[in-house]
């Protein structure tokens, strides 16, 4: 376990892109068995309730982390995350609206196509924004939610 020393500025862009790889990774091995040709009903059934369950969680965490740093950020970058996140909650939130989409294959590419385009574009964003600053200057809320998605970074 790595530990944070406050006196060494280090920067968030490597933890970041690390999670952020792992996050992507993490969410195309959940979305990869259904949108394989023989995939069924379950296997996009199951696809869509780690959509509805683990990437909203995730998804709110990364928020917070982002919410703690605003004060840090240009007016131009603040749009930019917020409409980005804004668009990752909607379209999460429009599973929850398409009733029997496990049923239907091209539907469920399409839609989840967009999902993962958006973290990608979300993911690009609060590295680029948020990279260049350093976790110790970081308001507490927000290295408390570094810790938990980077849990190899402690917070001494």
């Amino acid at each position: 376990m790595e530990e944070l020393d406050l006196m060494t500025p280090k920067r968030l862009r490597p933890v970041l892109e690390r999670e952020h790889r792992q996050w992507i990774q993490e969410v195309v091995a959940a979305l990869e068995p259904a949108e394989r040709p023989d995939a069924g009903a379950w296997a996009r059934w199951n696809a869509l309730r780690y959509l509805q369950t683990t990437f909203p969680a995730r998804l709110d965490r990364e928020r917070r982390l982002v919410e703690g740093v605003v004060p840090d950020l240009t007016d131009d970058q603040r749009e930019i995350l917020w409409a980005l996140g804004e668009l990752l909650d909607a379209l999460r939130q429009q599973l929850d609206h398409l009733i029997g989409l496990c049923h239907r294959a091209d539907q469920f590419s399409a839609v989840t196509g967009k999902i993962l385009t958006a973290l990608r574009h979300w993911c690009r964003a609060v590295e680029d924004n948020l990279g260049p600053l350093t976790i110790a200057v970081m308001p507490r809320q927000s290295r408390e939610v570094l810790a938990q998605l980077d849990p190899e970074v402690s917070l001494v």
